[in-house]
């Protein structure tokens, strides 16, 4: 998150290094909203970061993992453990749709296709 560009973000697409990700229309939204506050707020900032604040704007730095942790509420990193939780629910444990959505090895996507599978099974026992 505190490396991401202005750039990286167009057409209702996230850029990263490897991979495109289509946006949904909620998120997409929401990227909007956030462009439209920071471009009223910082109108003339030369900060090419999409997330920047009030000590960032005046420089080419990006934001801290503080602000991104106090801003988020809970680090990044659980949040996207929980979306690939969810995916690996929600696919069945389907490794390379895993893998390909979060950029993950297919030994990894295999450790939360298993996350998943155990808790499935713990959930059909407590019913």
């Amino acid at each position: 998150l505190r490396v991401l560009q202005l750039v990286d973000i167009a057409d209702g697409r996230l850029r990263l290094e490897n991979r495109t990700i289509l946006l949904a229309a909620p998120a997409r939204d929401r990227v909007t909203a956030y462009l439209d506050y920071r471009n009223t707020t910082w109108p003339n900032t030369i900060n090419s970061h999409l997330f920047i604040n009030r000590r960032t704007a005046t420089h080419i730095r990006p934001v801290n993992v503080a602000w991104c942790t106090n801003t988020l509420g809970l680090p990044a990193q659980m949040i996207r453990q929980d979306r690939i939780l969810d995916e690996a629910f929600a696919t069945g444990g389907d490794l390379r749709q895993l893998a390909e959505m979060f950029g993950l090895s297919v030994s990894m996507a295999g450790i939360y296709a298993e996350h998943a599978h155990h808790a499935n099974l713990s959930d059909q026992a407590g019913h």
